[in-house]
């Protein structure tokens, strides 16, 4: 079970230029772990990834990402590939499938 009250990371820790908009002191580690993982997948370096892999471990992860509403597709072959998820799985990708392009019309 995973320990939500004394994490043994600090968002610190991650790179802070992913945070630009929000106080570090205002981020919670796991009560705002969507945010933070959207924010890495989208600003984070590989290291970054590394440091939230560590944190959330698999489960948390799988949990998090396929309920994202705005991921990239780079990201989400990254994140299936990784977490062996299928692109279906995501809600983004869903989403973005049910969408009608501008150019569809």
């Amino acid at each position: 079970m995973t320990n939500t009250t004394v994490p043994a990371f600090q968002v610190s820790d991650l790179s802070s230029r992913m945070f630009w908009d929000t106080p570090l002191e205002n981020i919670h580690w796991f009560e705002h772990r969507h945010f933070i993982i959207e924010r890495v997948m989208r600003y984070g370096q590989m290291t970054d990834w590394e440091t939230i892999k560590q944190w959330y471990g698999p489960d948390i992860m799988r949990e998090v990402v396929v309920e994202l509403r705005d991921l990239d597709d780079i990201s989400i072959a990254f994140l299936s590939l990784v977490l062996d998820l299928k692109k279906e799985n995501f809600r983004c990708y869903i989403e973005k499938q049910s969408r009608q392009s501008f150019w569809d019309c």
